[in-house]
């Protein structure tokens, strides 16, 4: 039986000018030898937790400084399971996070990770579901992005209430 690799994936995110959401994707080779568009994520290190893994590894492969990152919340786990032997046996577990990049977007600097090349683009929601290939993960940056515009509305609404009070 081969071992589960647990690793953390993100979603990481900016609002630009307008206020709208920015996500973060990167461009890999992939197993199947095709060269795609993915939302990033690596392997845990033994004894870590995957909160810290998320952080550490954004940090790590994106030279982004960890002060400027707000893991906000997990958002999905997902287990891909495959008995190909031709190109390796894959077993792995990615728990997902929703992060929001709080920087300059243009500071960031990939480094050749495993299976990663230094191509990077911030897309917005539609370039998103046109670039990624896996479902899952275009369904996962759809929640990702309702939930941040039903935020931005909720705080648009406590800051018109708190203005009416004034």
């Amino acid at each position: 039986m081969t071992d589960i690799v647990q690793s953390a994936g993100w979603i990481i995110y900016y609002l630009d000018k307008e206020w709208e959401p920015r996500y973060l994707l990167i461009k890999r080779h992939a197993l199947s030898g095709k060269i795609e568009w993915v939302a990033p994520k690596w392997k845990i290190q033994i004894g870590e937790k995957v909160e810290e893994a998320a952080i550490r590894e954004v940090s790590e492969e994106c030279w982004i400084p960890k002060n400027m990152l707000r893991l906000r919340q997990k958002i999905w786990m997902t287990s891909l399971r495959s008995s190909e032997t031709k190109k390796g046996h894959l077993d792995k577990d990615v728990t997902y996070f929703l992060m929001k990049y709080e920087w300059d977007p243009t500071q960031i600097k990939l480094i050749d990770g495993e299976w990663y090349i230094w191509i990077y683009k911030w897309a917005n929601i539609q370039e998103v579901l046109r670039l990624l290939y896996y479902e899952d993960i275009r369904e996962l940056i759809r929640k990702s992005y309702l939930t941040i515009r039903e935020e931005r509305k909720n705080r648009s609404i406590q800051q018109d209430f708190l203005k009416k009070l004034w």
